[in-house]
């Protein structure tokens, strides 16, 4: 009875919060792409994590907030249908999270430590490989108990919707405990041994000021034209503050989901059962970390954007789609663009004949 009468009252409160999470990361995201000219591997991490938010308080909190007020009346209850596509994407989603910051702290670690490799590396291609199978293990291991990797004594869509790890089965929730502590494990490792590269870097550039930095390296074709280039280190002060929005992430993902997240699985695994608060802690921490994400980047001068360079990026972006459409008029072609092709094209006679 107890849980009947919590779950309803909180369930406005993770429509409120959630509405306002979904704003805000909204408005990180494209403060982050309003301040970047130029996309790199750390901020299409950040973006994504910002949009794995938007998903989860848009699709499995929204559903569960509804349905536990829909529930005030007596004739609606939850489908099986309904309570298999809530549970997949609340964990496909928390995984898919979680990985998410495992990874951030991982490519910041790697910056830091290894600057040159990094840089010669194809690190964004690297982030977006990452990003698929982040989504791909997700996606699998989360849709298991839907097809049917579930107990059988009693499913967890009988009786309501019990989505705690012990009401779905053993074996599905000791897989699920294992990947997030591993991965709490990991980016607390990976985020401290940033943190101890950036903090050891501002010492020894104090103490010498002739310390190795990473050169600009610029890769030429036959007639002296610049094809691409690798840029050097960022500055102190960039790379202190970058390092330790990294460090807040990890922190603050760690106390309200990585570690809450482990107590609560292993607390329901031991009574082998699940407690009102349990639901209300997972959800709680859920919202609570999309609500913080977006104030993080806000509080970083590298992604703080402003309303007028948010709205001039919208409208770059739409003035782009515009030109790429079809229509009646003919498009327009810039003029370096003509030239470049017409000197291809006058080269391309004397090319097929070598």
């Amino acid at each position: 009875m107890s849980e009947e009468r919590r779950l309803p009252g909180s369930a406005v409160g993770w429509l409120a919060c959630g509405g306002l999470s979904l704003l805000a990361n909204a408005w990180g995201i494209l403060s982050v792409g309003a301040k970047q000219k130029k996309w790199k591997p750390l901020e299409f991490l950040l973006c994504t994590l910002a949009a794995t938010h938007m998903l989860n308080v848009a699709v499995p909190i929204a559903t569960y907030a509804v349905v536990q007020l829909r529930r005030q009346r007596p004739d609606y209850e939850w489908s099986e249908g309904l309570c298999k596509v809530f549970v997949s994407t609340f964990y496909t989603l928390t995984l898919a999270t979680c990985f998410s910051v495992t990874s951030l702290s991982y490519h910041r670690m790697w910056m830091v430590r290894w600057p040159v490799n990094y840089r010669l590396s194809n690190a964004k291609k690297q982030a977006v490989h990452t990003v698929m199978g982040i989504w791909t293990v997700s996606f699998i291991l989360s849709a298991l108990p839907a097809v049917g990797w579930h107990d059988t004594s009693e499913r967890f869509y009988t009786h309501g919707c019990r989505f705690i790890v012990a009401e779905i089965g053993l074996g599905f929730g000791i897989c699920f405990l294992l990947l997030v502590g591993g991965s709490v494990a990991m980016g607390v490792v990976c985020t401290a041994i940033a943190l101890f590269q950036t903090l050891a870097g501002q010492v020894g550039r104090r103490a010498n000021r002739r310390t190795f930095t990473v050169p600009t390296i610029v890769v030429e074709d036959a007639q002296g034209k610049r094809r691409s280039s690798i840029d050097g280190s960022e500055p102190a002060r960039t790379s202190l503050q970058i390092t330790g929005l990294v460090a807040t992430i990890v922190v603050i993902y760690d106390c309200l989901m990585g570690f809450p997240v482990l107590v609560v699985g292993f607390s329901s695994l031991r009574a082998d059962a699940s407690a009102p608060w349990m639901v209300l802690c997972v959800l709680w921490c859920s919202v609570a970390q999309a609500l913080l994400l977006p104030v993080f980047l806000w509080a970083c001068d590298r992604y703080r954007a402003d309303l007028r360079a948010v709205w001039e990026k919208c409208m770059a972006l739409m003035a782009d789609d515009g030109d790429s459409e079809d229509g009646s008029s003919e498009p327009r072609v810039p003029s370096k663009q003509v030239s470049f092709a017409v000197t291809c094209l006058a080269q391309f006679p004397s090319a097929m004949s070598k």
